[in-house]
């Protein structure tokens, strides 16, 4: 019976302290225009230290995600804070990088994208593919089949014009299905 007692209490304190973060935190959220209310937690690692990342997502098939390190927005690579993931069908569609004021952040390093949009032009070989990396979830060595052209991106900058482009650009389907389950931070 003590044992049972100690074990709903224990229980109660998880749920009551996954609350509380997510009250804490859930104000972070409303830094970025392009992620409607309502919304709700999806995920939390927050220690308590405040280290850790959430997940945030709303009817819109969007997850908004950050880091905090001691309870604060951490800043990425790039000054990028926020990763903004657009779904559809449960496809990745695009993803958008904020930072901390909740503006469009690009990567500076690079062509200083801030949206990256996907584009499965060959959707049978890529569920063929998917089906492979699902079933090893995510623990495979596939060949990069970015010159098969699956899977093409665009890339826009910090005002969504598009970055000129010599060529489209492809990338493999394994990069596609870690974007696709959020494995990628700036």
């Amino acid at each position: 019976m003590k044992s049972l007692l100690l074990l709903c209490i224990a229980l109660l304190n998880t749920i009551l302290g996954s609350a509380q973060s997510d009250a804490r935190y859930h104000t972070h959220t409303e830094r970025i225009a392009q992620f409607p209310k309502p919304n709700k937690l999806l995920s939390s690692t927050i220690d308590a230290e405040g280290n850790g990342s959430l997940e945030y997502t709303n009817p819109k098939n969007q997850v908004l995600r950050f880091r905090l390190l001691n309870h604060r927005l951490q800043i990425q690579h790039g000054g990028i804070a926020f990763q903004l993931f657009s779904y559809q069908n449960n496809e990745l569609q695009k993803i958008e990088t904020f930072d901390l004021q909740g503006k469009r952040a690009g990567e500076r390093e690079s062509q200083n994208e801030a949206v990256v949009q996907f584009i499965v032009e060959k959707k049978n070989e890529y569920l063929q593919k998917k089906k492979l990396i699902d079933d090893a979830e995510g623990n495979i060595d596939l060949k990069d089949d970015s010159k098969e052209q699956i899977i093409r991106i665009k890339l826009f900058d910090t005002n969504n014009l598009p970055l000129p482009e010599k060529e489209p650009a492809y990338i493999s389907s394994k990069t596609y299905w870690e974007c696709n389950v959020r494995m990628y931070w700036p």
